[in-house]
């Protein structure tokens, strides 16, 4: 049996599996959701296990943990790192959602729930790969990583640190994001590249009461114009970002 044959002969309970993350309300942002998200990362380590993944580990990272899992086929293969996130948004406001967020709901061939885009979806996908290669009998063409975290909705505050405790641990060729989208049904995508951001505060100060235009005009810097230009400037004419 090839691995896509299993994938398919499984397709309804790799389904179900993504209905049971699905209806886990693992919103990071919320103190009051801290077990459920907790309860989700070790339904994430349990898949994994079940998927025939050799080390599975539910790790503390200072905040809402991280599941990381390894599996080794071949020293002289590459190592691919997949990460994702099993940690979603508020489904507030609630009146805007036709069923409810937490409970799966299948129309016209698509899955409603918080979560099951973003990035729950996504991250099983990757993982119901490597399940389709280990439990058809076909050696994964590569040693396996993943690193599903708790956080991404939330900054990711403790990643960094994560990281770098346990740079050795995660080391790898290739990074996979399952965070990502496809074009369209049915339309074969690969995502390239994603860019981050930076979040600043500027504090712009200048005269502390009106200024007669026709006294100060042209003299004393406007504000608004100043806060204008250095918004503008933070982008090149070919969209490049111009701050080192």
């Amino acid at each position: 049996m090839t691995p896509l044959d299993y994938a398919r002969q499984h397709a309804s309970r790799f389904e179900e599996d993504l209905f049971g993350l699905l209806r886990i309300p693992s919103v990071s942002t919320d103190p009051a959701a801290a077990d459920d998200v907790r309860r989700c990362a070790e339904a994430v380590a349990d898949d994994l296990r079940r998927v025939g993944i050799e080390k599975v580990e539910v790790m503390e990272t200072g905040g809402h943990p991280a599941v990381f899992a390894e599996h080794q086929t071949d020293s002289n293969r590459p190592t691919v790192l997949v990460y994702g996130h099993y940690d979603v948004q508020p489904p507030d406001p609630l009146d805007l959602w036709e069923t409810p967020p937490f409970e799966p709901t299948v129309r016209e061939g698509k899955v409603y729930a918080r979560g099951s885009a973003d990035d729950k979806g996504q991250f099983l996908m990757h993982v119901k790969s490597a399940e389709a290669y280990l439990q058809s009998g076909t050696p994964l063409p590569v040693n396996l990583k993943f690193l599903i975290e708790g956080e991404e909705e939330n900054g990711s505050e403790h990643l960094a640190a994560f990281l770098e405790q346990h740079k050795d641990l995660l080391a790898a060729d290739v990074v996979v994001v399952s965070d990502t989208a496809l074009f369209a049904p049915g339309v074969p995508s690969i995502t390239s590249g994603l860019r981050g951001l930076a979040y600043v505060q500027v504090t712009l100060e200048g005269p502390d009461r009106d200024l007669h235009s026709g006294v100060f005009g042209g003299a004393v810097e406007n504000p608004a114009n100043a806060l204008c230009r250095l918004i503008a400037g933070l982008h090149d004419a070919d969209h490049r970002v111009t701050i080192e």
